[in-house]
């Protein structure tokens, strides 16, 4: 039994949220590695195949608004571990992801385990870590996007080695069980009666009218349209452009490994910059020359602004991360901007992939794609403006 009277130190509780985080976005990052296996086993449209990446997303903004109500019922430990259960499972049926619904299936549930425990986290963050909030931050973010990259290059290289997409998708589920058996055995599955007797977080309660908190929720909608789409269709574009499925997925691996760097090192250099929001939207401005730059140079020489739209994306998505904890008076108010935040930008977000793959079929190149994708990203530099320090919502 975890005795919760013992203040754990924070290396302990930052690693724990580690290994929750790293679990995700492999669930999402693996699939567009063997979208050439699964239109060829299915039949799918390109359409189709962008709503496998759009169901989740969808799932992650609908239950933004049900995770704090949930967590108060049951407990934030004990959601927390739900989380990992439904991922655990919904990653393992993947063997069986050569039958559509059971691939359906498969994103829609490992949807909710990711919107369970990500909604979660930046409030465990504000609470158990109130005066390391930048470092954090970085840290459970870098360990989500690593489970991106991690998903996208290796999930091909695994197909060959077993001779089966199918079992490549489903390895995704054993670090999922790694996150489950430590954070039972560290957190345990009860919460201190403090963290269960605090007020319900009701939709009416959220900061709607907060022109900050819909700042902080417009920095990260824009965020997530550009990299919810690219997610989708990064990969397969090269692939598109003669790219082999190995390099296209070892891209997307680097990809999001330079978007690990940036959100390990922006929440805590943003902390310490006095012109804060000058670097807000210096990353921003090269986010969309890098997208644009992708869209319309030879495939061998868009490697280098692939690797600065992943590492822009990641700076600018870490230090939106970080402001959900900043900006609130204690982890209550932290879930209440979150729950706002992640309903908006997820439940939008997630028709990005969709209009892509819709556009492909339509017969658009892929230049236009991305030029497409660089004016949704061009809005975040409105929402700057309001960003300044001091701020609680």
């Amino acid at each position: 039994m975890v005795n919760h009277a013992i203040a754990r130190p924070p290396w302990v509780i930052v690693t724990v949220l580690a290994l929750v985080a790293a679990n995700l976005r492999a669930a999402l990052s693996s699939i567009p590695a063997v979208e050439v296996e699964i239109q060829a086993e299915t039949g799918w449209s390109n359409a189709a195949i962008g709503v496998l990446t759009t169901i989740p997303v969808v799932c992650m903004g609908v239950l933004a608004l049900a995770v704090p109500a949930i967590s108060r019922n049951f407990g934030r430990r004990r959601t927390v571990a739900l989380a990992l259960v439904v991922l655990v499972v919904s990653m393992a049926s993947r063997l069986a992801a050569h039958i559509p619904w059971v691939l359906t299936l498969s994103v829609l549930f490992a949807g909710v385990g990711i919107a369970l425990a990500a909604g979660l986290v930046p409030s465990v963050v504000r609470d158990q870590l109130p005066h390391r909030v930048g470092v954090a931050t970085g840290v459970w973010t870098g360990a989500m996007m690593t489970s991106a990259a991690l998903g996208g290059a290796l999930t091909v290289p695994l197909a060959l080695w077993w001779g089966s997409w199918q079992a490549a998708l489903a390895f995704w589920s054993v670090p999922a069980l790694i996150a489950l058996i430590v954070w039972s055995r560290v957190e345990g599955w009860k919460d201190a009666p403090q963290v269960r007797d605090r007020p319900a977080v009701a939709l009416r309660s959220m900061p709607w009218r907060s022109r900050p908190a819909w700042a902080v929720t417009g920095f990260l909608l824009t965020n997530s349209v550009v990299f919810y789409t690219l997610l989708a269709w990064l990969a397969p574009s090269f692939v598109d452009r003669g790219w082999s499925q190995e390099d296209a997925g070892f891209l997307f691996g680097a990809f999001t490994v330079s978007q690990v760097f940036a959100a390990l090192a922006m929440p805590f250099v943003a902390e310490r910059v006095r012109a804060r929001r000058v670097l807000y939207a210096g990353f921003i401005t090269l986010c969309i020359i890098g997208i644009i730059m992708v869209g319309v140079t030879p495939p061998g020489m868009a490697v280098v602004w692939v690797l600065v739209v992943g590492f822009t994306l990641g700076g600018t998505f870490a230090m939106g991360l970080a402001l959900l904890s900043e900006y609130a008076h204690d982890a209550h108010s932290s879930a209440r901007l979150t729950a706002m935040a992640f309903f908006v930008t997820y439940s939008t977000a997630a028709l990005g992939p969709i209009v892509a793959g819709a556009l492909l079929d339509a017969g658009w190149a892929w230049s236009g794609v991305y030029a497409l994708v660089a004016v949704a990203g061009a809005t975040q530099l409105v929402t700057v403006v309001p960003l300044r320090r001091g701020v609680r919502i």
